[in-house]
Parts: C-alpha cells; structure tokens; sequence
C-alpha cells in the first residue's frame, strides 16, 4: 500500500527518521496528516493528574494520525518515539483519501489495521485492574508478542528501549514498584533477568 501511495503523482508524501525522545504530534496539536511507521516503536502518551502516561504503542508497519478523521478541534495526546530512531511515512489525510479512492480496495487493508490498533488500544484497559505484579506480567507478554526478540538460547528478549521508566508508565504505576514487580516475576522463575535487556523464558 505505501509503495502505491508513494507511486501516485499528487500525494505530496514524505519519509523522515525521527531520533528517540522526539515529538512526531504534538499534545495539542490536530495532525492534517496520516503516518505509517515503517521501522521503529512509537507511543502514544497522555497527561491524567499531572503524570505522563503512555496509553499504547505504536508499532512497524502500524498507521497513526487518526484524530485528523475527529470532529474534535483538539486533543489531549502525544506521540513520542521511543525505539533508538524510527522511520516514518508520512502523507497529507486529502492526499491519502484522494489516493484511496482511485484504488478503493486498499481501504479494507487500512480500516483492518486502523480496527486492529483500536482493539490492542481497548485490550489495555482490561488489565488496569490487575495487582501490579500480574499487571506487569500482562504488558510484558503483551510487548513480547509485538516486538520481542528470540536469542540463540530461545528466550525472549525486549528491545533495550523497554525500561522502567516505560513500563512505570505503560502500567501506571511508580518505578519502585515496578522494580518489585520484575524481581518477584525473577524470583517466580518467569523472568529470567530483570535489567534491560528484559528477558524472559
């Protein structure tokens, strides 16, 4: 689908590297535009009572920039990225319509992904609830499923990226309590080292 957009004369796209820790939306500011990741891990974070937190991930091959379908003048989110760099494909919202529209059946491979980040985004809040610990076990699976590494040994290993700091935010929870839950996860036998890089059996 990207190589057909970026192959239609009037899309006007872009692709740029992003280094860690960069804005690619602002909090309060309504893209007009629609992105596409073609190599790294995004997040999107929101501010709830004077903490930053990150409410999902964003991952390759994922599209982003929906609030530019909104009726809402503005939002209440960023997105941060959070690998070492990320790469990303970027096309004005008109642009990718008109495109869409002079081959209609990309619309079904762009709703599906839309429909799939919308489910993983619902997913999340079902383990807010959980004991910490288990809570924490829930996003480590949950991140292993999506961007986990499989060493020589058969273990899973998550990007070096994936921090305390990160997972404090992803679960909600502070970064001591984080630090608990990762050596009782150790201790469990489930973890099999607790420092980045997480790694797990």
């Amino acid at each position: 689908m990207i190589d057909y957009l970026k192959k239609v004369p009037h899309s006007k796209w872009s692709e740029k590297t992003y280094q860690k820790d960069t804005l690619v939306v602002d909090e309060y500011e309504k893209t007009k535009n629609i992105y596409y990741v073609v190599e790294g891990v995004l997040c999107v974070e929101i501010l709830n009572d004077g903490k930053r937190y990150i409410s999902s991930f964003i991952f390759q091959n994922d599209f982003f920039g929906l609030d530019s379908f909104s009726t809402f003048k503005q939002k209440e989110h960023s997105i941060r990225v959070i690998s070492e760099d990320a790469t990303i494909f970027c096309l004005p919202k008109d642009k990718f319509l008109l495109s869409l529209n002079e081959d209609p059946h990309y619309y079904e491979l762009m709703l599906t992904n839309f429909a799939d980040i919308f489910q993983r985004h619902y997913g999340y809040f079902n383990f807010l609830h959980l004991p910490t610990t288990k809570r924490m076990k829930h996003a480590l699976t949950y991140l292993s499923d999506h961007i986990g590494i499989v060493t020589e040994s058969e273990q899973l290993e998550l990007p070096t990226f994936i921090t305390q700091e990160v997972l404090s935010k992803f679960c909600r929870t502070s970064q001591s309590r984080v630090s608990v839950s990762l050596n009782e996860l150790a201790e469990e036998g489930w973890l099999i080292k607790k420092k980045v890089p997480i790694t797990m059996k």
